[in-house]
């Protein structure tokens, strides 16, 4: 079973170009569509075009109100001699009121905002070439298991037509032994032998029912009509490793990098800003002798409209690192697109040569079938005549059915290395 279990989780590919039925595209293409794991990536997009329109935001005005109350204390005041009293002339009340609204437009930024604003893009397109990745990973993975399920089918057809043969001759054991030409030890044996085969087909039978159990969960529907025929798969010399998703991934994650070093190479630039601010604001009029003015004299409306220019001075050489810390990062992009082409360089090399040694192998399991069922004919006739003994006969049709399993073992691992050449190659079969 640990067997089973590993290829399950195995990792999936083929070489060139796959006529794959359309019941495998199908399943995949409801596992894709289904897959909760994917929806969940994919709105990750939705909060990447938000922040996008968040940073385009930034090029708009932004309009506020203002209130507020000011007292001071001392003010500038001046005293006149004018007669017998002198009169006090205070240019600024102690107490001032202000309300406006404030308007602040960026007027040029050097292209700060623009570049913000494209990196957002890029890093949306790093997470669609991730969620690619994933949906190519979990197509391939459905693959996997779809074959195995038509392999551990056909491995239930021979271990089923053998289970009816033991149970046949357990029958004329039984019809011997009633006729006294047989003694119940020889039926105890083929019984032993049927509960044997049963367990067999039992446990392959499990197999696949946790199988296409596991395949319906991902897919959220039954599948009994797509599993019904296996898919067919035709090696081709087409395809390349530079379509691997992988590739794409990493180019996305290279661009972002190159963007962050042109956004930190603005970070020093000026910003020209027009400000504008409109209001109520009191003492337009001085307060002589201490005496307030009437509300409508002294509060007046104000309005003020200006450009101003924001340069960056010194910060610590803040940019200079983070540019430094990109390119850092780009050099490890490099050598993983190197490492990631040396891999799957020698995957296509050496699944290549696997294939070639499965199908000649599969050449040769096609004659050692021959000849077993040659040699279990012979057996069954010297049987009937009485020359050899039952454990002969026996031993012939399990070198016939081992024959027949060992052939349905090496059509799922040809099956499974020419997916394996697929996936290296980047071929998304699915979508043909």
């Amino acid at each position: 079973m640990k067997k089973y279990i590993y290829l399950l989780f195995g990792a999936i590919s083929f070489s060139g170009n796959a006529q794959i039925n359309q019941d495998l595209n199908s399943i995949v293409k409801h596992v894709l569509e289904y897959s909760p794991a994917l929806k969940g990536q994919k709105t990750l997009l939705t909060v990447g075009e938000t922040k996008s329109q968040i940073q385009k935001s930034y090029a708009d005005p932004t309009i506020g109100y203002e209130a507020g109350i000011t007292r001071i204390d001392p003010v500038s005041k001046a005293t006149f001699a004018t007669g017998p009293t002198s009169t006090v002339l205070q240019f600024q009340p102690n107490m001032n009121y202000t309300t406006n609204f404030v308007a602040n437009q960026v007027l040029y930024d050097w292209g700060k905002n623009a570049q913000n604003i494209e990196k957002i893009r890029l890093e949306n397109k790093l997470t669609q070439s991730q969620i690619d990745v994933m949906s190519f990973g979990m197509a391939y993975q459905i693959a996997t298991i779809y074959h195995q399920i038509h392999y551990l089918k056909n491995v239930l057809t021979i271990q089923t037509a053998e289970l009816k043969r033991i149970k046949d001759q357990t029958t004329i054991v039984e019809q011997q032994i009633k006729l006294g030409e047989a003694i119940e030890l020889d039926a105890m044996g083929w019984r032993i032998k049927v509960s044997n085969q049963e367990n067999k087909v039992s446990e392959t039978q499990s197999q696949i029912a946790k199988l296409i159990d596991f395949l319906e969960t991902q897919a959220g529907k039954e599948l009994k009509k797509e599993l019904t025929n296996t898919a067919t798969l035709n090696q081709s010399s087409e395809g390349s490793i530079e379509n691997n998703p992988s590739f794409k991934q990493l180019d996305a994650e290279k661009a972002i990098l190159e963007q962050e070093i042109n956004v930190q190479s603005k970070a020093s630039s000026p910003t020209l800003s027009g400000v504008a601010t409109l209001g109520i604001r009191n003492g337009y009029l001085p307060r002589i002798n201490g005496e307030t003015p009437p509300i409508a004299d002294d509060f007046k409306v104000n309005s003020m409209l200006g450009i101003k220019l924001t340069v960056p001075i010194y910060s610590g050489k803040r940019a200079l690192y983070q540019q430094n810390i990109a390119k850092i990062q780009q050099e490890r992009v490099n050598y993983l697109k190197e490492e990631k082409n040396t891999q799957l360089a020698y995957e296509v090399r050496q699944g290549e040569v696997n294939l070639k040694n499965l199908q000649d192998k599969m050449a040769l399991q096609a004659t050692v079938i021959e000849q077993a069922k040659y040699a279990y004919k012979l057996a069954e006739a010297r049987y009937k005549e009485g020359t050899i003994k039952q454990l002969e006969i026996d031993q012939a049709q399990n070198n016939l059915e081992e024959a027949q399993l060992m052939e349905e073992n090496f059509r799922l691992q040809m099956k499974l290395q020419q997916m394996d050449l697929l996936k290296a190659k980047g071929l998304r079969f699915w979508e043909n």
